[in-house]
């Protein structure tokens, strides 16, 4: 029988041709569809991975050019900068928690301390502290992004390596949003070079704000500034890191010395920035109950240990922001949030406290570009 009468009496008036073209892409798909898939997905990771090299490149030569305006004669400082960035830390062991705090502040002390001392070697000796400590957030935030790139480069070498369509599946999914983050790293960079106040500053800002310049101040912790002044009849201690340059302070050992010395202190209230959900409005201001502040933990931990122990309130109130805002220069939407939580301040104060009593205030944040 003739085969064109055989293609007919099966398939209708369907040709040959047509039905080649119909099934041999099923049959490729359904013999090497995961194969194809596990390629396309691999080029899209490599893509973002080719681009976090270039951001973490972007961010090492910008640290190196900064280093290199203010070193000193005869010192290497690709070489250093290079050590800084391949450096690491290790945290205590946590099987048994009992003094972990402890434990965990004293390696974040000695890490930061190391930090300094290495860039301090790197720069001339007249250098301004303020710069010293940009220079020191610039480092970090280049440290982060070269983490950020080895660990998807391991990932995306070992799904490479293994042929594992999940790995790279799971890669393909978590790069967009670890993508996200190294652009925030990166906008860091410059800011930390300009030294202006980024979004995360605007607890400090707040405080700042706040001072009318005829305020006693002290420093009562590493770091960190202490103000004395009143409003709405309060004694108030407004409590921020030291300025200008990039820095964070200690406003939880500050905290611990102000309520043991001054025993009529009625509460506590934080300001600082927060991450926002996708949908809230940068610049949103909250309020609510609890510590208000990131980090590592033990700052937090001080905290909530001594308001505890004197059974003493903590009100928190935060403005909303995206990480790449929290780490980037500081916008203005954020920055007009200021009166509002003045304002926040102000109706917590009235209601909860009366005249004569003390309360503290603290600007959580980090305080670059804010004297």
């Amino acid at each position: 029988m003739d085969i064109h009468l055989i293609l007919q009496s099966s398939f209708g008036d369907v040709d040959l041709v047509t039905i080649l073209l119909f099934y041999i892409p099923f049959l490729i798909f359904l013999l090497y569809g995961q194969r194809i898939q596990f390629q396309m997905a691999l080029m899209e990771v490599g893509g973002m991975l080719a681009q976090l090299e270039k951001m973490k490149n972007i961010a090492s030569v910008e640290t190196l050019n900064a280093l290199k305006k203010w070193a000193k004669e005869g010192v290497d400082v690709e070489k250093e900068l290079r050590i800084l960035l391949e450096s690491f830390m290790i945290l205590p062991e946590s099987m048994d928690p009992a003094g972990i705090v402890r434990k965990v502040e004293h390696i974040v002390n000695v890490r930061d301390d190391k930090l300094a001392a290495d860039v301090k070697r790197i720069l001339k000796d007249d250098v301004d502290n303020s710069l010293v400590r940009n220079l020191e957030n610039m480092i970090e935030a280049s440290i982060a992004l070269e983490v950020i790139y080895k660990i998807i480069r391991h990932y995306y070498l070992l799904a490479k390596k293994m042929g594992n369509l999940m790995l790279v599946i799971q890669l393909q999914m978590l790069t967009p949003l670890i993508f996200n983050e190294a652009k925030a790293y990166l906008s860091a960079v410059f800011a930390f070079k300009l030294g202006a106040p980024i979004g995360d500053s605007i607890g400090p800002l707040v405080i700042h704000k706040l001072l009318t310049g005829n305020e006693c101040k002290r420093q009562l912790a590493k770091d960190t500034d202490v103000y004395e002044t009143y409003i709405e009849g309060r004694k108030v201690y407004l409590v921020k890191a030291s300025g200008p340059g990039g820095n964070v302070g200690k406003p939880g050992e500050a905290i611990k010395k102000i309520i043991e010395e001054d025993g009529s202190i009625k509460g506590v209230i934080m300001i600082d920035a927060a991450l926002k959900l996708e949908g809230e409005q940068s610049g949103s201001v909250a309020d609510g109950i609890g510590a208000a502040i990131g980090g590592i933990g033990v700052e937090k931990f001080k905290i909530e240990e001594v308001v505890t122990k004197y059974n003493i309130p903590v009100y928190a109130i935060i403005i909303k922001q995206s990480l790449l805002e929290a780490i980037s220069v500081m916008r203005k939407e954020i920055a007009n949030a200021i009166e509002e939580v003045h304002k926040r301040i102000k109706k917590i104060i009235l209601e909860n406290t009366v005249e004569e009593d003390s309360i503290i205030i603290v600007g959580v944040g980090n305080t670059i570009g804010v004297p």
